[in-house]
């Protein structure tokens, strides 16, 4: 499942929403591993 980032949101609002971790959502999106703290609205990004 993917979620559409929305402006404002973070990884850890995902994640947090989600019932899952920043961990978890970095290993499912290998192209955050370089920039966890740089998420764009409008981004994809899987969740589960």
């Amino acid at each position: 499942m993917y979620v559409k980032v929305k402006r404002g949101q973070t990884l850890y609002k995902i994640a947090t929403h989600h019932h899952t971790t920043i961990n978890k959502l970095l290993v499912l999106n290998p192209v955050l591993r370089t920039r966890p703290d740089l998420i764009y609205a409008g981004e994809f990004i899987r969740v589960h």
